[in-house]
């Protein structure tokens, strides 16, 4: 399979704080990819642990994980984050297991970054973001937002949040997207300019996903290739 790692630092931030980390393991493909908040004492090291924390545990199992499997392996990594002293960090985070020989594969999230796939350059997104406005359009609360896109659940290492599972199919000519919210918001649904955008903006691409080795495009700081 190949894989394209876009990232950029946004305008309006000090560091870029998204990270990604992908992991193959047999026949199992592990995707995990973190937005950290800027408001934190250590977001970078904080994308960086959790992605690969989540990668590893992920690929102990060949098989995929149930809803409350998953949920439990999340509340003992989550139980660590203390111990890492990463007490003020608050993240969205984005994780898909999938299995290569079934191309069956499960997601889980909270907050704001998004999976979806593509056939024709055009994504359909997966995931419904937890912010207000996705709210919004769920169970119509009302239009006077005073911010659209603050976030409803997110990742704190102070209160264990419930994340929202889902399981899907791809077909073999299907690419894979995981983005953060600088990307798929600011860049794609807003039209702003990549050089322009305030938010880190970062997207993750897999093609000829049903191929079982990996072929990396680009390298960067925030990308962790696990095996």
């Amino acid at each position: 399979m190949d894989i394209d790692w876009f990232s950029r630092q946004g305008n309006t931030r000090q560091s870029n704080n998204d990270a990604i980390a992908v992991g193959i393991r047999s026949n199992k493909l592990v995707v995990v990819i973190v937005d950290a908040a800027e408001k934190g004492t250590n977001p970078s090291a904080f994308s960086e642990h959790w992605v690969t924390i989540l990668a590893h545990t992920f690929l102990d199992n060949p098989d995929l994980h149930s809803e409350p499997e998953t949920t439990r392996l999340l509340k003992e990594k989550h139980r660590t984050l203390k111990r890492q002293n990463f007490l003020c960090e608050v993240a969205s985070f984005c994780l898909v297991e999938i299995n290569l020989n079934t191309l069956e594969g499960n997601i889980v999230w909270l907050g704001d970054c998004c999976i979806g796939t593509s056939t024709n350059h055009e994504v359909q997104w997966i995931n419904k973001p937890h912010n207000l406005i996705s709210q919004h359009q769920v169970t119509a609360i009302p239009n006077e937002l005073h911010n659209p896109h603050l976030l409803t659940r997110s990742l704190k290492a102070r209160r264990f949040q419930q994340p929202d599972f889902l399981s899907f199919a791809l077909e073999q000519t299907d690419e894979l997207h995981l983005s953060t919210d600088g990307y798929w918001r600011e860049y794609l649904e807003e039209n702003t300019p990549l050089n322009n955008c305030e938010d880190d903006a970062s997207r993750l691409t897999v093609r000829n996903i049903d191929h079982k080795s990996i072929k990396q495009t680009n390298e960067a700081f925030n990308f962790f290739l696990i095996t």
